[in-house]
């Protein structure tokens, strides 16, 4: 299938708003040309269309939309991803030209962009002008010169961002595999001449399947599972450091960061990746590459619902993001009551605050639709969330991620239930909760919904749910499934409920008595007891320890009341090196605030390999001390918590010790209790805590 330009770009507007009536006007500015051309482009739009059993609904008056099944539209996507041609639009000529400039090392003469972009020379060189404020986003310039050619200049690290923020703006998740892999099985040697093909061509196509082979493993090993477009970035991210390695392109990161890292739980996984990676391709990897895996890893975070952060840095995070719902609160005038809305911005906001000091782009291909069907409160968000996160630049993608959050807990309601449902989605950062939560909300005949992301099908008894909804098309499943748009129109809705009425009073097939099922409630009961039993006991070992210390003779000296403090605890074994944990505290302190704002207390907490078990304790100073805050200000100081744990800690441990950090800030009472608790009180309120939230 040949279509012209034109014809491409309304196709691709026309699948980019299915939801609404676009009108001829609109279609005209976005292609620039008259009312009339597109009059008369339509004809052969409408052709196109009728091939993928899909038809061009036209209003007079009003304007033109598409109408089709999910799938068919899906496939036409595919399709013009996949075009063969030749004549490019200027802004498509920019792509081109910007990924010629980073598949080559060397710098390319002007006549040769311009006889593969089919233009003149003058052409390409006011492309290059439009293309240069596009590329210093990315820390990037190009170098011209006559008689020398044009070439990009920039460190390898953010040549690489770029390409993959061009990938994750071309395809979505499931898009992108599913290219590559058809890409591999046909093999073919004729030069396709598509955006596509050229933004593929970046990265080592036969390569991407063994390496996700790879990550996958490594993936059920971690102890928090990959979002699937973190998942997928990873795996770009290491096809594009292969090729870039076999050309001598390195990544350099700075001496005292990369220490940093390999300080961290991720670097072991880095490190095991890279081992399968010169294993399996037979190239060495350097240990500056093992560092950006791991920021990979430490980047691409999240957590399962029920469960509180690990990261050390938690009760930070957990500040921020009670301030953040207060702010939204506010300025929504409503109260947020659902404990998971807490929950679910606690596990988002640790990987993406690291995204955001990194600079690393995230892609939110559901970011149109949320402005459109929520712009209200992404305004709100997005204000609240500026001033929440001062000093830092937070693009809409992230924004669009924290409105799927708040939109999830608004529309949370309690129904009567019926049917159970599994909802299968690709994005594992919210779009699968807000899914749930809208069909919750709209449609009271469920027993259950539940969420999965497509790599977690695997390890997924399908054939127990009544009903499956993907948001995505399903490769390789044999059980019915609804495919529907991420976010519900009125239409998708009408669909979804007829769907379920067809699917009312039907039981599963082929299913096991719940007893024999793998992931039956006997089996997840008795994992949920083991792992409570680990809980308990990580508990009970670190409040047994629990000490509040009072070192009178220091007059409130705080580095020498915390050196003390460490002396008893390399005293008591649970520490070997009292110098190396104070060093690592101070470096901790050194990276931000430790004063939690408006308590008098402040959290010492590292996580480091002379820690030997896991400890609890309190420093009561004998006079106000000044430190830095969380939130950047200074606040006086009377009472240290000191929160360690050991490197390579059970997930268990780390949960506990993070709940009490997060505990700290649950309310008036628990700031107050910690402030002027003693240690009985304190030990009788976080074990009542513990045993309501965590068991």
């Amino acid at each position: 299938m040949i279509i012209s330009a034109r014809e491409r770009i309304i196709l691709q507007f026309l699948v980019s708003n299915i939801d609404k009536d676009v009108t001829i006007k609109e279609l005209a500015d976005t292609i620039h040309v008259s009312e009339r051309t597109v009059h008369r482009d339509l004809k052969n739009v409408e052709e196109i269309l009728d091939s993928f059993h899909i038809k061009l609904n036209k209003k007079i008056g009003v304007g033109v939309r598409i109408l089709g099944s999910l799938n068919d539209i899906h496939l036409l996507k595919i399709s013009l991803l996949k075009q063969d041609y030749t004549e490019y639009t200027p802004e498509e000529r920019i792509l081109v030209a910007l990924c010629t400039l980073l598949d080559n090392k060397e710098p390319i003469k002007l006549f040769s962009l311009a006889k593969e972009l089919g233009v003149t020379t003058a052409t390409v060189s006011n492309d290059l002008d439009k293309l240069e404020p596009i590329i210093d986003k990315y820390n990037l310039t190009l170098l011209r010169k006559r008689g020398y050619g044009v070439e990009l200049v920039g460190s390898e690290e953010d040549k690489r961002k770029a390409i993959r923020s061009l990938l994750s703006d071309r395809f979505d998740v499931p898009e992108f595999l599913q290219m590559v892999k058809e890409n591999i099985q046909k093999k073919s040697t004729n030069k396709i001449d598509s955006i596509s093909e050229r933004l593929l061509g970046l990265v080592q196509k036969e390569k991407l399947i063994k390496i996700e082979n790879i990550i996958e493993d490594i993936n059920e090993q971690l102890p928090y599972p990959l979002a699937d477009s973190s998942y997928v970035g990873l795996v770009v991210h290491i096809a594009l450091a292969l090729e870039r390695i076999q050309r001598g392109e390195n990544i350099i990161l700075q001496k005292d960061y990369m220490e940093e890292l390999s300080q961290t739980r991720e670097f072991e996984f880095a490190k095991t990746i890279a081992w399968r990676l010169e294993r399996t391709f037979s190239i060495p990897i350097p240990e500056q590459e093992i560092g950006y895996i791991t920021m990979h890893l430490r980047g691409a975070k999240i957590r399962f619902d029920n469960s509180v952060g690990i990261k050390d840095e938690n009760l930070e995070i957990a500040l921020l993001v009670k301030q953040l719902i207060d702010r939204v609160e506010i300025l929504l005038n409503t109260k947020f009551l659902d404990d998971s809305l807490f929950k679910g911005l606690l596990a988002h906001l640790q990987p993406t605050l690291y995204r955001l000091e990194k600079k690393m782009r995230i892609s939110n291909p559901l970011l149109p639709e949320i402005k459109k069907d929520y712009p209200e409160l992404f305004e709100i968000v997005k204000k609240a969330a500026e001033q929440t996160l001062t000093n830092i630049d937070i693009p809409d993608e992230e924004v669009g991620y924290l409105v799927l959050h708040f939109g999830s807990s608004i529309n949370n309601t309690e129904i009567s239930k019926d049917l159970s449902v599994l909802i299968i989605c690709s994005s594992g950062i919210g779009t699968s909760k807000m899914l749930a939560a809208k069909i919750v909300s709209q449609i009271p005949s469920l027993k259950e919904v539940k969420t999965a992301s497509v790599f977690e099908l695997k390890n997924i008894s399908i054939e127990g749910y009544d009903v499956i909804f993907s948001t995505i098309p399903l490769e390789d499943i044999k059980q019915e499934y609804l495919l529907v748009n991420p976010i519900l129109s009125d239409q998708d809705l009408e669909e979804v409920k007829s769907y379920l009425k067809k699917k009312s009073g039907k039981k599963p097939k082929n299913v096991q008595p719940e007893y024999f099922q793998e992931n039956s409630n006997v089996v997840r009961d008795f994992r949920d007891l083991e792992k409570i039993a680990k809980r308990t006991q990580s508990l009970t070992d670190i409040l047994g320890n629990l000490s509040v210390w009072s070192f009178h003779e220091e007059n409130g000296d705080m580095e020498k009341s915390l050196k003390l403090a460490l002396k008893e605890l390399q005293h008591e074994g649970k520490i070997v090196s009292e110098k190396d944990v104070y060093n690592a505290l101070i470096e901790r302190a050194d990276l931000g605030g430790l004063a939690i704002p408006e308590t008098s207390l402040a959290l010492f907490h590292t996580t480091h390999g002379t820690v030997h078990d896991p400890s609890f304790n309190i420093i009561e100073l004998n006079e106000m001390v000044s430190l830095k805050a969380m939130n950047g200000d200074n606040e006086v100081v009377k009472r240290i918590l000191l929160l360690l744990a050991p490197m390579n800690a059970d997930r268990q441990v780390m949960e506990v010790l993070s709940f009490i950090s997060a505990l700290i800030i649950q309310s008036p009472k628990s700031i107050e209790l910690f402030k002027y608790g003693s240690k009985e009180e304190l030990m009788n309120f976080i074990s009542n805590e513990f045993f309501k939230n965590m068991v």
